[in-house]
C-alpha cells in the first residue's frame, strides 16, 4: 500500500480537520473508513471531472500520485469538515483514498454500478500490476457482486458477507491472469482495488477519449 496522505495538513482559517484510524481498535477503524467514504463522496460530487482525470491514469506514475494528493488536499476544506468535523484528522493510504473516490464516482452515474460495469465488460482496459489484473478480472466477471459490495457501509458485517464471493474468486482470476504468486488482501484493500479497476473500465467504455 502506498504512503499515507495526511489530510491533517489541510488548513482553512483557524481549523485543521483530523481523524485517525486505530488498527488495534475495530470500532475506530470502522469510523475512520466511514469518514473517509463521506469525504470521498464529497470530493467525487464536487469535482467529478478531475476525479475521473486523476483516477483514470496509471497509478504507478508521479502524475497520478500528485493528482490524488491535490484531490485529497481539499483546498476549500468543506469536504473534510463535513466528513470529520472541526477538531479531527483524516488519515488514509493512497489506495483507500483512491478507492473511496472511485467508488463514489461510479455511484453517481445514471445507472447502477453493476449495470455500468456490465455494459463495459467487452471494453479493453490496461492493467498496471498483478493485483490490478486480478481486480479487473473480478470486476468483469462479477459485476453484480461488485455492486452489492459497494452498496454496503464500510466496516459493516454486510461488507464482509458481500466480499466473500469476490475473495473466493481471487485465485481463479490469478490463474486466468497467469499470476503464479499467491495474492491475499484485506476487505478494505479488495474494495479499493476493485473500485479503481471498475472506474477505469467504465471510463474507457463511456468516455473512450478521456
Amino acid at each position: 500500500m502506498a504512503r499515507s496522505i495526511f489530510l491533517a495538513t489541510l488548513t482553512l482559517a483557524a481549523w485543521t480537520p483530523m481523524v485517525q484510524a486505530q488498527e488495534a481498535n475495530p470500532e475506530a477503524e470502522t469510523a475512520a473508513r466511514v469518514a473517509l467514504d463521506a469525504f470521498a463522496a464529497c470530493v467525487a460530487e464536487r469535482d467529478p471531472g478531475e476525479s475521473l482525470r486523476v483516477l483514470n491514469r496509471d497509478f504507478r506514475t508521479n502524475a497520478y500520485r500528485n493528482g490524488l494528493r491535490l484531490l485529497a488536499s481539499d483546498s476549500r476544506g468543506d469536504c473534510a469538515y463535513d466528513a470529520v468535523g472541526q477538531r479531527n484528522a483524516l488519515r488514509s493510504s493512497n489506495l483507500l483514498m483512491a478507492g473511496s473516490i472511485a467508488e463514489n464516482w461510479l455511484e453517481q452515474g445514471d445507472a447502477p454500478v453493476n449495470v455500468r460495469i456490465a455494459r463495459a465488460v467487452e471494453t479493453p482496459a490496461e492493467t498496471f500490476a498483478p493485483t490490478d489484473a486480478v481486480a479487473q478480472c473480478l470486476v468483469r466477471s462479477m459485476p453484480d457482486q461488485v455492486g452489492a459490495l459497494f452498496a454496503t457501509v464500510p466496516g459493516d458485517s454486510a461488507e464482509g458477507t458481500s466480499a466473500s464471493p469476490l475473495l473466493a474468486a481471487i485465485e481463479p482470476c490469478s490463474q486466468a491472469a497467469e499470476i503464479t504468486s499467491r495474492i491475499e488482501m484485506s476487505v478494505p484493500a479488495l474494495r479499493a482495488m476493485i473500485a479503481t479497476a471498475a472506474l477505469r473500465l467504465v471510463a474507457q467504455s463511456e468516455n473512450p477519449d478521456a
